[in-house]
C-alpha cells in the first residue's frame, strides 16, 4: 500500500492544480483540513475545488465530497450519514464521493445520551446525532447554489429550483460545479428550510453501500492495512492479572531475534518493537517476566458471584412507579458474566511523531478523545495532531477506549521520529479490554387477581461502565446509573408498582459499554422472568404481553407485527417471544428453536423494529439482524471466565461464536414511521437474548437463569 497523509490543503492544491477556497460560515465551521485515509466513491474530483461548509466540496465537474465525523465499522454510515446530507442539497447519489473527516470541533455533534458535543460513535447514535446537522449543511449549501444561480442569471431566488445537482430556472440550467466558485462567496443562510419527508427521494431507499466495493476487492483501508514509509512494528505484553503489576522482566532472549529493535517497559506492560509484527510477536513470546498478582488474586468466577449477591441486598432506589411494591411471593435471581467484545480485527493503532505534527492513524470510535490524549502524551499542541480514522474491522464498544492509542503513542516517543504501527495480538485483545460487566439481578413480584402483575421489585448489582471516567461522587448521578438500570425502569409493561434498586460493585476488571449496554442483559431478565409470571398465572406468554402493553403502543406495535409475521409455530419447534425498546427504537423478536442431544439449534427468527424514520432501509435491516444473531451468540456461549483477575479464553477456540451451522433464518419487518429517528446498530440484539430463554424453557421445561446457556441443557 502506497503511504497515507493527511493532505493539507497546500499540498492538495500544490497536487492537483485545484483551488479549495477555506473560510468562516455563519452558523456552520470553518473549513478544515481534507483527511483522504478513507475516501469512497467511483469519481473523481475534476476542476476546481470549493469547499460551502466543513461537510462537504463541489468540484468543478459536479463531484460532491462529503466529509464523514463518525467510524465506519460494519454499521452503514458511511452510505446512511451521506444521504442526509445528499437529499437536502439534491444531488445524485452517483456523483457523491465520500471521505473521512478529521477529528475536529467541526465535526462533532449532539449526543442524545450525555450532555456536550462529541465525536463519537457509540450509543446508536450516529443518525440521531447527526440528523439535523447533516440536512443543515445541505440546504444551506443548496441555498447559496441557488441564490448564485439567481445572481447570475439576474432573478429571484424563489424562482429557482434545484434537480439532481443543477439549478434550474425556466429553460436555463447551471450545473452545481459551474455555481460552486459565486457560491463560495455568500454567506451561508441563518436559517434554513428542511424538506419535508413526504419529499424525500433518497432518504427511505437503499442505494448500494460505498464501503462494500472495497470491502470485497480488498482495497479498504483498515487500522491493521495501514502503511507509512521507514514504519516498524511493534506488539506489547501486559499484565495478565487486572489489578496487578510487572515486577521486572529478562529480555535477553527477545533481543536475539532476527529483526528486533528494542524493548522496553510502557506503563504496566512490556512493549517489543521490530521490523515486521511477526518478529515482535515472536520475540514477545520469549520474554521472561515477573507479575505482581496485586488486586486480582483471588478474584475468579465464584468470588465475583458471591460480590455481586451480596450487593442485592445493598441497592439504593434509583427508580419507582407508585406506592413500593410489597407482597411478593414470586421470586427469581438471574445472573450474566464478563464478556469480550471479540472484534475480528484486534486493537491497533499507527503513530508517527515528527518535529511540528502527530499523525494518529487508528481504527477507532473515539476520534476527539484519540486527539486530546496524543496531544498530551505526545506534549504538543492538538493543533498538530492529525487522527486519521480508518475502517474498524468490528467495534461493538471496544474502540472506543484509550489503550491502544496510548500505548502507540507512547512507543512513538521513544522511536524519535519514526512511525509505528501497534498490534495487539489476539491473546492480548482477549486478555486486556473493557468488558461488559458480569451482574445479577433479583426479580420479585406479586400477581393480581387477573394474573397480571400488581407489584413487582427489582435488584440489580453490577459494575460501573463510566469508572474509567468519572469519580466515584458522579457515578452516583442519574445518567451513570441509567447506564446499568435501563430497560428495568420505564418498562413497556403497565404494572401499577415498580422498584428497581441498584447496587454498585467494585472489581479490579476493567469494563466499558458493549454492544447495546444496559439491553445486554436486562433484556434477558425482565422478558424472561415475564414468562415465569405468565406461566404462574396460567397464561399464554404472547396474550400476557399484549394486555401489559396497552399503554405502550410503539412497544406494542412492533410485538404485534413480530406475531403476524411468525404465523403459528412449525411443528417441531418451539417459540419464544421478547420485546425491548432501546436508543430510541422499539424491537420485538419472535424465536422458533430446535433442541438435539442438548444442543440449542435456533431456527428462525422475526423481528419488527420501528426506530421512526429510515434512512436506507437495507441497513436498518442489516443491523436487526446482526445485533439479533450476535445476540443468540452470546445468550448460547458468551463467557469470560476469571482466575486469580486473569481472563482464561484468549482466543476464539475458547470464546466461540454461533457458526453458520447453527444461524437462523432470520426476517426483519420495520414499522412505518413519522417519529424522529432511533438507533439500530445495538437494538437487535436485547430481545433475542429473552426470546431465546423462553424458547428453551418451551422445548425442555429448563429455565434458563444464568447465561451462557453453554452446556446446561446436557446436564
Amino acid at each position: 500500500m502506497s503511504e497515507i497523509l493527511n493532505v493539507s490543503r497546500r499540498d492538495f492544491l500544490a497536487g492537483s492544480g485545484s483551488l479549495v477556497l477555506g473560510f468562516t460560515l455563519v452558523g456552520m465551521p470553518r473549513v478544515a483540513a481534507f483527511d483522504e485515509t478513507v475516501v469512497l466513491g467511483s469519481t473523481n474530483e475534476q476542476g476546481a475545488v470549493f469547499s460551502l461548509n466543513a461537510w462537504l466540496r463541489v468540484a468543478g465537474n459536479g463531484v460532491v465530497t462529503i466529509r464523514m465525523g463518525a467510524s465506519e465499522m460494519g454499521q452503514g454510515v458511511y452510505t446512511s450519514l451521506p444521504m442526509l446530507l445528499a437529499e437536502e442539497l439534491d444531488v445524485a447519489w452517483n456523483d457523491v464521493r465520500i471521505e473521512s473527516a478529521p477529528a475536529g470541533k467541526e465535526f462533532r455533534r449532539e449526543s442524545p445520551s450525555f450532555p456536550g458535543k462529541v465525536q463519537l460513535t457509540g450509543g446508536s447514535e450516529s443518525v440521531r446525532g447527526y440528523w439535523n446537522i447533516l440536512r443543515k449543511a445541505g440546504a444551506s449549501a443548496r441555498a447559496m447554489l441557488i441564490e448564485a444561480a439567481a445572481e447570475r442569471w439576474g432573478v429571484s431566488p424563489l424562482a429557482c429550483t434545484t434537480l439532481a445537482g443543477s439549478v434550474r430556472h425556466g429553460q436555463r440550467s447551471a450545473t452545481y460545479g459551474s455555481l460552486a466558485s459565486d457560491a463560495a462567496r455568500i454567506a451561508t443562510p441563518g436559517n434554513v428550510t428542511l424538506k419535508d419527508p413526504a419529499d424525500f427521494k433518497l432518504i427511505g431507499t437503499s442505494p448500494p453501500r460505498s464501503d462494500l466495493p472495497p470491502k470485497v476487492d480488498g482495497s479498504a483501508v483498515f487500522g491493521i492495512d495501514v502503511q507509512v514509509e521507514g514504519m516498524v512494528n511493534a506488539t506489547v505484553v501486559a499484565c495478565p492479572h487486572y489489578g496487578g503489576s510487572l515486577v521486572s522482566f529478562d529480555d535477553r532472549k527477545a533481543r536475539g531475534v532476527a529483526g528486533v529493535l528494542d524493548v522496553f517497559q510502557v506503563d504496566n506492560a512490556v512493549a517489543v518493537v521490530a521490523d515486521t509484527f511477526w518478529h515482535a510477536k515472536k520475540a514477545s513470546r520469549l520474554l521472561e517476566i515477573v507479575w505482581e498478582k496485586g488486586e486480582g488474586a483471588g478474584v475468579d468466577d465464584a468470588a465475583v458471584s458471591a460480590l455481586l449477591r451480596e450487593a442485592l441486598g445493598q441497592g439504593k432506589k434509583r427508580y419507582g412507579v407508585g406506592p413500593k411494591p410489597e407482597g411478593m411471593d414470586i421470586e427469581a435471581v438471574f445472573e450474566t458474566p464478563f464478556l469480550e467484545h471479540a472484534p475480528i480485527e484486534p486493537m491497533n493503532a499507527t503513530a508517527w511523531i515528527q518535529k511540528d505534527r502527530v499523525d494518529v492513524w487508528a481504527p477507532t470510535q473515539a476520534q476527539a478523545r484519540l486527539k486530546r490524549r496524543a496531544a498530551k502524551l505526545a506534549k504538543r499542541p492538538q493543533r498538530q495532531v492529525f487522527v486519521h480514522t480508518t475502517f474498524l474491522g468490528g467495534g461493538f464498544g471496544r474502540r472506543g477506549f484509550d489503550d491502544f492509542g496510548d500505548y502507540a503513542v507512547k512507543i512513538a516517543t521513544r522511536m524519535e521520529g519514526t512511525p509505528v504501527k501497534l498490534i495487539y495480538t489476539r491473546e492480548e485483545t482477549f486478555t486486556h479490554g473493557y468488558h461488559r460487566p458480569a451482574s445479577m439481578c433479583r426479580m420479585r413480584a406479586k400477581l393480581g387477581e387477573d394474573g397480571l402483575p400488581s407489584d413487582l421489585h427489582m435488584e440489580l448489582s453490577c459494575q460501573s461502565i463510566l469508572a474509567e471516567y468519572l469519580p466515584p461522587l458522579l457515578l452516583e448521578a442519574p445518567f451513570a446509573t441509567n447506564t446499568a438500570i435501563d430497560g428495568l425502569k420505564h418498562s413497556p409493561y403497565s404494572i401499577p408498582r415498580q422498584q428497581v434498586d441498584y447496587k454498585r460493585v467494585t472489581l479490579p476488571v476493567p469494563v466499558g459499554w458493549w454492544r447495546s449496554v444496559h439491553g445486554s442483559h436486562n433484556a434477558f431478565y425482565r422478558e424472561c422472568f415475564l414468562d415465569e409470571l405468565a406461566e404462574k398465572a396460567g397464561q399464554d406468554p404472547v396474550e400476557y404481553r399484549r394486555a401489559l402493553l396497552q399503554g405502550s403502543p410503539r412497544d406494542l406495535g412492533v410485538f404485534e407485527l413480530a406475531v403476524d409475521k411468525a404465523g403459528p409455530v412449525p411443528e417441531g419447534l418451539h417459540r419464544g417471544v421478547a420485546v425491548f425498546e432501546c436508543f430510541g427504537s422499539y424491537v420485538a423478536e419472535v424465536v422458533d428453536i430446535e433442541v438435539i442431544d442438548g444442543v440449542v439449534y435456533p431456527r428462525r427468527l422475526v423481528a419488527a423494529v420501528d426506530c421512526g424514520m429510515v434512512v436506507h432501509p437495507d441497513t436498518v435491516k442489516a443491523q436487526i439482524m446482526g445485533g439479533a444473531t450476535m445476540g443468540l451468540s452470546t445468550t448460547l456461549y458468551g463467557k469470560l471466565s476469571l482466575v486469580d483477575g486473569a481472563v482464561q479464553e484468549t482466543n476464539y477456540h475458547q470464546y466461540p461464536l454461533l457458526g453458520m451451522n447453527q444461524a437462523p433464518r432470520v426476517e426483519v419487518h420495520i414499522v412505518p414511521s413519522a417519529e424522529p429517528p432511533g438507533g439500530v446498530g445495538e437494538v437487535g440484539l436485547p430481545p433475542a437474548m429473552g426470546a431465546l430463554c423462553n424458547a428453551i424453557y418451551a422445548a425442555t421445561g429448563k429455565r434458563i437463569r444464568t447465561l451462557p446457556v453453554a452446556d446446561q441443557l446436557k446436564a
